[in-house]
């Protein structure tokens, strides 16, 4: 049957499977960012490894998804956005045996960087394809999907992980993606567009992705790494990724096809919203990253009751996600992100202003607010910046959303933990690293200032999605009068 042929529900059972095969793949990719954190501790032991060299076991996968993710969101643009999520559901799969395989940390590392390609890929390609099947009157919705599922892989990991590893062995969390990464790429099989014609016919951009590679390596690692104090190193390598960005712009401007729309990144609105989903996303890494340690060490919550605790975030995000894009939807997508960003920055401030003696349920709180702000926000902030570029860029505009998520949450990270452990260093006259350095009391204050900041540039995250809003209504404006 053509597609002029069927139904009206037909047609709208198709965006949903299609949703659905996305959001499979979606979260499976992002829980692979956080789920072996938890696990570390054992495969250092059964794996002879030191604390430096099993940290890259985290790292490698994060570190190829930021440097690939431009790449494959243009390759998506020219080959077909399905063909290539499909491609990564198929690699990621691959990966995922190979890690499960793996008896040396060398080849674990390398399997990891396998799973990291796959993920690039399809995340790169993800919202391109969405936004491409549902009509305008329902993506905020299937996007709010999307941001949920890519949320709730992030902080679900930790607990899945948790629980996987405390009955099978390591191995278990990267085994359990074989299967589910074969249905999701046989469900692809049947429910996405495969046959449709790429965007565009362009050739690739090759020396703008011979230099974007480098750039987001160096970017990436120096704002990692600085997380355990500057040296002149980074700093080298911060210069160097600096200056690579450089001669990627110079690069860019000259291709004919280029890998990056620099003309979009001129609109001002589609930078701003892009500046806010930056510092969103730092905020959700600093206090992803932190609120354990005040968990566990300043409240001296128990790591299974800790993981517990630590699943309001997500769940709170499970059923606000759907909502905000739905709201977005039928009343625009300013007004849910700015409220969204405020009520994400108070939870924050409150979150950060908790005593070590508080109850269980005063955290949970906190944290229920923190997840109606970020989940407020993240649904329509997404469509605000893919609603921004035409058809042809979908892949760039949704590769650029998943570069922007993977270095504002490192650079909250890196933020985090000097903002924390800079501040308890201040008030207590002298270097600090730990919590067991600096004591219950000295961490409080720490974990106050630290929280405070990131609440503070939440809100100038509000500030620059106002701006966009009212710069837009100006261009629009502007157009209607010519």
């Amino acid at each position: 049957m053509t597609e002029a042929g069927k139904s009206v529900s037909e047609r709208r059972a198709g965006t949903w499977a299609v949703l659905l095969t996305v959001v499979a793949m979606t979260f499976m990719s992002t829980l692979d960012s956080s789920i072996v954190n938890i696990a570390l501790p054992i495969m250092q032991d059964e794996l002879h490894a030191t604390a430096t060299q099993i940290q890259w076991i985290s790292t490698v996968y994060l570190l190829v998804c930021c440097a690939t993710v431009l790449v494959f969101g243009r390759l998506g643009d020219v080959l077909g956005k399905a063909r290539l999520f499909q491609a990564g559901v198929a690699l990621f799969t691959l990966g995922s045996l190979l890690c499960g395989l793996s008896a040396d940390l060398t080849l674990l590392i390398a399997a990891r960087a396998v799973q990291g390609l796959g993920a690039a890929a399809a995340t790169a390609t993800n919202m391109g394809i969405v936004t491409e099947v549902f009509p305008a009157s329902q993506r905020g919705r299937a996007l709010g999907i999307v941001a949920t599922f890519v949320s709730l892989g992030l902080m679900c990991g930790p607990t899945i992980g948790g629980v996987l590893v405390a009955v099978f062995p390591w191995e278990s969390i990267f085994l359990i993606n074989v299967p589910i990464g074969i249905v999701s790429f046989l469900a692809g099989l049947r429910t996405l567009p495969l046959g449709s014609a790429p965007g565009e016919r362009e050739p690739f951009d090759l020396r703008g992705a011979v230099v974007v590679v480098p750039m987001v390596l160096s970017l990436y690692c120096s704002l990692t790494f600085m997380a355990t104090g500057p040296t002149p190193e980074l700093a080298a390598l911060l210069a160097a990724g600096i200056a690579l960005l450089t001669l990627f712009v110079v690069v860019e401007r000259r291709a004919s096809a280029p890998l990056v729309q620099l003309d979009a990144l001129k609109s001002a609105p589609f930078a701003l919203n892009l500046v806010a989903m930056l510092l969103n996303f730092a905020a959700v890494g600093a206090t992803e990253y932190l609120l354990p340690f005040f968990l566990q060490d300043a409240c001296g919550l128990p790591s299974a009751v800790a993981g517990l605790v630590l699943t309001a975030i997500p769940v709170g995000m499970a059923v606000v996600g759907p909502f905000a894009g739905s709201l977005s939807d039928r009343i625009g997508c300013t007004a849910p992100c700015l409220a969204g960003l405020v009520i994400y920055a108070a939870g924050i401030a409150i979150t950060g202003a908790l005593p070590v003696t508080v109850q269980v349920p005063a955290i949970v709180a906190g944290m229920l607010v923190m997840a109606l702000g970020t989940g407020l926000f993240q649904a329509p902030n997404n469509s605000l910046v893919m609603g921004s570029v035409g058809r042809e860029h979908l892949g760039f505009a949704g590769s650029l959303i998943s570069l922007v998520r993977y270095l504002g949450m490192s650079a909250g990270v890196t933020g985090g933990t000097a903002l924390l452990y800079g501040r308890m260093g201040v008030l207590a006259g002298r270097p600090i690293a730990s919590f067991a350095d600096g004591g219950a009391e000295l961490f409080q204050q720490g974990f106050l200032f630290a929280f405070a900041v990131f609440a503070a540039l939440v809100l100038l995250g509000a500030a620059a999605t106002l701006l966009a809003a009212r710069l837009s209504r100006r261009a629009h404006r502007a157009r209607a009068g010519a």
